[in-house]
């Protein structure tokens, strides 16, 4: 009967010990998810210069995410850095399947823009369309000439893709739009720009590279000298040539 009363007694005290104490789950969401979380909540609050810092930061631990890529593309949109807007939403419809919510808001968005062609063939029918010459007074069109180099980085070796945007910034350039691509060390050149203030891009996949404000004058050339030293990205970025 005394065993009975003390195993009944023990039995009774481990009821009414505390159960133990679990080890904490390690949270499910990833880094990148919690960044695109944390992206999302300053894009609703307004905050969308804060919302791409969250999303490129996202982007650099998941670079093949189409929803990350979207949302970067739609935090630019509400800024109006359209250039940047438009590398990531054509990323976006090279990069995910027709019919899904993300590809056909970016096409919609392209086409509203008018940036939906692919850049090389925007290139030749911008600049080979006579109809825009006879318009504008040629007195009052201008060109822009550009040379880019790296130390390091040769035509032959590397052969880095530059793609050069130029869009006009005021409601009397708006509608003006040039596109190239190159490889980075060559020149390029826009003709028969009509005079006014013009911004002008270099991107090297989805990361501008340059990024220059300048004013054409009719009759003028106006010269640009792409290196490091004008650009926002560090002299490392591209790798040096082999040796």
């Amino acid at each position: 009967m005394r065993r009975l009363l003390l195993l009944a007694a023990l039995l009774l005290a481990a009821c009414q010990q505390p159960p133990a104490l679990q080890a904490p789950v390690a949270s499910a969401v990833s880094p990148a998810a919690q960044l695109r979380a944390e992206g999302d909540a300053l894009m609703a609050g307004g905050n969308y210069a804060g919302a791409v810092e969250k999303f490129r930061q996202a982007i650099d631990l998941e670079p093949a995410s189409v929803p990350l890529r979207f949302a970067l593309g739609s935090a630019y949109s509400f800024l109006d850095r359209r250039l940047e807007a438009i590398t990531q939403f054509r990323w976006v419809m090279a990069n995910s399947q027709a019919g899904t919510t993300e590809h056909e808001e970016s096409r919609r968005w392209l086409v509203r823009v008018g940036a939906l062609a692919d850049a090389r063939v925007a290139v030749a029918k911008t600049e080979s369309t006579p109809g825009e010459a006879k318009r504008v007074n040629p007195a009052a069109q201008g060109s822009i000439k550009g040379q880019t180099q790296w130390p390091g980085v040769t035509v032959a070796e590397h052969r880095v893709q530059i793609r050069v945007s130029m869009l006009g910034t005021e409601d009397e350039t708006r509608s003006v739009q040039r596109r190239t691509e190159l490889l980075l060390g060559e020149s390029f050149e826009f003709k028969d720009i009509p005079e006014g203030p013009y911004r002008v891009v270099g991107i090297h996949d989805d990361r501008i590279i340059w990024d220059q404000r300048i004013t054409v004058k009719g009759g003028k050339q106006t010269d640009l000298a792409w290196s490091p030293a004008g650009s926002s990205v560090p002299v490392n970025t591209f790798p040096s040539a082999r040796r």
